[in-house]
């Protein structure tokens, strides 16, 4: 049913309300506006004033911190042992002849005037005893620098010899006009600004920065629309950019004010560090026009805001009441009923309540759809991490996830030295202390956990490599008083849009391999001088330790594991190296307990290498005990099985060990002893526990792994060699016992020599 018209102007109405309210606003800001017109008038000079003031402010505290930082800069380079130590050389360099150091010296110098922020065109160092001077050119002699290079009427050669530092570290002098003559023709070089830096401890020795005060202008002050002037402590002239000079004024001591001299405004400011006036001139006639402009501005700005806020007060008014009177209408008509009065204004007590629960349902809807979609969208990340294929129905957020914007990306992989009671609970709050550290609630930047132990950060638009670099390093100094866990954290560089994810996490994944043995959190960003490859164990060492091994001594086996460990310490091998250099030591135990016909401790052994036993090892003393106590049953073995070794046993495990290369079989060493081959083969199962045709396959196909890390030997003679006839029959017995081909071996042995497939410390 449509409401009267007179109950929707009434004056409780919502529409006579609206319009009232609207008209009592605009008196108010109308009067506030006539108010601030008047007052402001008188104002209007002190704000243009203030506006000048504040534009000089920003002036000097950029020449200020760009002083403070060229002092800081150089100060820092003069504070190296190895520069003081350079200069001392240099100092004598016709007496020494060192000039292989100038190279180094340059670099140094190149680390100031190489940067553009600095607006330095030279640093140039002047040996005054020796009479020459070092700069970005070379050397040349302080006659050659002064007369010719950076040759100035105020500066000519002799003022140079004869400056001193005295008690200074820097003095700056005021900028004159430098040329460069040679033999053809005379350039100018611009004006520029010395700057006289001590060469500590050295007094015969100091550097002279050539400052571009046209570029300090240009970035810190006004752009040479006004008249600027740099005076020194002592009202001397450093820099102006005008040819006038300055007249006399009163300067505040340590602030800023302003004088008016004529038809010109002086604005002047002391710097708190260096004690240099800083003088900007404006013309009287400038603020003049800025106060007629602004007066201007005012009159239009308030005749328009009431104009146009008459207009929009009625027509906001009439089209807020019409949409509610429709929506009021519906809601009666559903709910069949007026509710209690909540508000003066019937309609919002009856909007507020029925839009109350939508509003609330609404909200409800939208969090979990909110977080819904963040699972999904973190599962799709992961997939594509991963590199797995999405289904079908989410073809589309995968499309949305080919991203074109630059991005990094953090490895974490958490250890710990002393396990805790419940790890996972330590583990979750150090992954949501580093998503705090990186990602927010409106950020982009995506957390995935690949493993329990590890944590992906993708950073999108990231920023410098550098500014990850001090987050990490805050969090290692955290983690650095936490003993009972560390990070091994890699950093990615900065990748463009098109650097796929997969490869991403691949390459942060052998950065990890990258981790030095100790209990430490350590930030690795790219490969070392040192990798795995520079420490596997040769197959010379893997005969020695045999032959260790058969000796059963504990003393020589234990001495040449503790040699070999304290090797890869002092080569400063990865935490990598020492697990292959383990693994290594116990695959070779492995084969010295089959060659020797000990069965019953092969269980052991592969007990011993199951569920990653290095995972949590931190130390070289870790990896000592534990190799001791894998060997140390072999050693008590091999004592004991050498006092009641049986003969015929004995005879056929040496014989097999030097003719597996022969075409040879059951019969043929039964021959040998005069035995049937059935009686032979009974007692070899009895006393090794193994058929006599399964332990010579075995054999076989352990030398082939040694012989196939040569890669110069075809997998065709390595099959004659070790005693198979036909190429196809070594492929298939090879396969059924490594479960690889004999290339698929070699190519993850990688061909390098290495005897175990395992690190050590090679030689």
């Amino acid at each position: 049913m449509k409401r009267p018209l007179t109950s929707q102007f009434a004056l409780s109405g919502l529409f006579v309300k609206l319009m009232l309210s609207f008209l009592s606003v605009i008196l108010l800001l109308a009067s506030f506006n006539l108010f601030s017109h008047l007052y402001l008038s008188g104002k209007v000079y002190q704000e243009v004033v203030r506006q000048n003031e504040q534009s000089l402010k920003q002036t000097v505290e950029g020449y200020e911190n760009h002083f403070r930082l060229t002092q800081n800069m150089i100060l820092a380079l003069t504070q190296s042992d190895t520069w003081t130590a350079n200069l001392g050389i240099l100092s004598h360099l016709k007496e020494n002849r060192r000039y292989d150091i100038l190279s180094e010296v340059k670099s140094d110098l190149m680390t100031l005037y190489g940067n553009p922020f600095m607006h330095i065109e030279n640093f140039i160092l002047y040996f005054k005893a020796e009479d020459y001077v070092l700069e970005k050119e070379g050397l040349s002699t302080a006659a050659d620098m002064f007369g010719k290079y950076y040759y100035s009427g105020e500066y000519p050669a002799d003022f140079w010899s004869g400056q001193t530092m005295d008690n200074q570290y820097l003095k700056v002098l005021p900028a004159a006009s430098f040329t460069e003559t040679t033999m053809s023709s005379t350039r100018a070089l611009g004006r520029l600004m010395p700057v006289m830096i001590k060469a500590i401890p050295y007094e015969e020795v100091y550097g002279i920065v050539m400052l571009n005060p046209q570029r300090l202008e240009q970035a810190y002050g006004d752009a040479g629309k006004n008249p600027f002037y740099i005076m020194d402590a002592q009202d001397r002239l450093l820099f102006s950019t005008a040819e006038t000079g300055l007249p006399a004024l009163e300067y505040a001591v340590n602030t800023s004010a302003h004088e008016r001299i004529g038809d010109k405004y002086y604005f002047y400011q002391k710097g708190a560090q260096t004690g240099f006036t800083y003088v900007r001139v404006t013309e009287v006639a400038a603020i003049a026009s800025g106060l007629r402009g602004m007066r201007l501005l005012l009159a239009v700005l308030l005749a328009a805001a009431v104009l146009v806020s008459l207009l929009f007060s009625l027509l906001f008014s009439y089209r807020l009441n019409q949409p509610l009177q429709r929506l009021i209408a519906a809601f009666d008509r559903k709910s069949g009923s007026v509710p209690g009065k909540v508000s003066s204004v019937k309609e919002f007590a009856i909007i507020g309540d029925r839009l109350s629960s939508i509003l609330e349902n609404n909200r409800f809807i939208q969090n979990d759809l909110a977080h819904k979609n963040s699972l999904v969208r973190q599962y799709a990340y992961t997939h594509k991490v991963k590199n797995i294929p999405l289904n079908a129905s989410l073809n589309e957020l995968e499309d949305a996830l080919h991203s074109e914007r630059p991005y990094a990306s953090i490895l974490f992989k958490l250890s710990f030295t002393r396990l805790p009671e419940e790890p996972e609970k330590h583990t979750l709050a150090l992954w949501q202390l580093i998503q705090r550290l990186f990602t927010g609630e409106e950020s982009e930047n995506v957390a995935l956990q690949p493993e329990q132990d590890l944590l992906l950060l993708l950073l999108f638009d990231p920023g410098p490599q550098s500014a990850i670099l001090q987050v990490l390093s805050t969090l290692q100094e955290l983690l650095a008083e936490e003993h009972s866990l560390y990070l091994t954290i890699a950093v990615s560089p900065v990748y463009s849009g098109e650097t796929p994810f997969t490869d991403a996490y691949h390459n942060l994944s052998e950065l990890l391999k990258e981790r030095r043995l100790n209990g430490e959190t350590q930030i690795i960003v790219e490969p070392r001088a040192s990798s795995a490859k520079a420490f596997h164990l040769k197959v010379t060492h893997g005969e020695e330790l045999h032959n260790l091994l058969q000796s059963g001594s504990e003393e020589a086996v234990f001495g040449w594991l503790d040699r070999q460990l304290e090797q890869l310490q002092n080569k400063d091998a990865a935490a990598e190296d020492f697990r292959a250099f383990a693994a290594g030591v116990a695959e070779q135990t492995s084969k010295t307990v089959m060659k020797l016909n000990l069965p019953e401790l092969e269980m052991g052994l592969v007990a011993a290498l199951s569920g990653e036993p290095f995972a949590a090892f931190y130390s070289t003393q870790q990896y000592s005990e534990w190799l001791q106590e894998l060997v140390t049953p072999v050693l008590a073995a091999v004592r004991s099985g050498s006092e009641t070794r049986d003969p015929v046993i004995s005879f056929v495990l040496e014989y097999l060990d030097k003719h597996y290369g022969e075409d040879i079989n059951l019969n043929i060493v039964a021959d040998k002893l005069n035995l049937t081959s059935g009686y032979l083969s009974s007692i070899f199962k009895e006393k090794t526990g193994i058929n006599f045709s399964e332990y010579l396959n075995t054999l076989r196909i352990e030398r082939a792994k040694e012989l196939l890390v040569n890669i110069d030997l075809r997998i065709q003679d390595i099959a004659l060699q070790v005693g198979y006839q036909n190429v196809n029959s070594f492929i298939r017995m090879f396969k059924r016992a490594s479960g690889l081909t004999p290339g698929e071996y070699r190519k993850r042995v990688g061909g390098d020599n290495q005897g175990l497939g395992s690190a050590s410390g090679e030689e």
